[in-house]
């Protein structure tokens, strides 16, 4: 069995490394990106109806989610058949 021996191992050590107590990729410079904002009630009702048209959600939790009060107004814009031209 062999080891490889570094004499300055122990200066090593006790040297400032590059790293920093920050969280990875962040910068001191560089402010913080705003986090993204939540969707309104329209982008749900479009997203719970895009779910639903791929296959994800079944027709009951379909119902169950977009009977929800908020997303009440937005049900009948959900249920039509869109335009799918590529």
């Amino acid at each position: 069995m062999t080891f490889d021996f570094t004499p300055d191992w122990m200066d090593s050590l006790l040297r400032s490394s590059g790293f920093s107590h920050m969280a990875p990729g962040t910068s001191a410079l560089r402010p913080q990106p705003a986090p993204p904002s939540h969707p309104d009630a329209r982008e749900m009702a479009a997203l719970v109806g895009e779910l639903f048209a791929e296959g994800t959600l079944s027709a009951e939790q379909f119902h169950s989610l977009i009977s929800d009060p908020a997303l009440e107004p937005y049900r009948h814009a959900t249920l039509q058949p869109r335009d799918e031209t590529p």
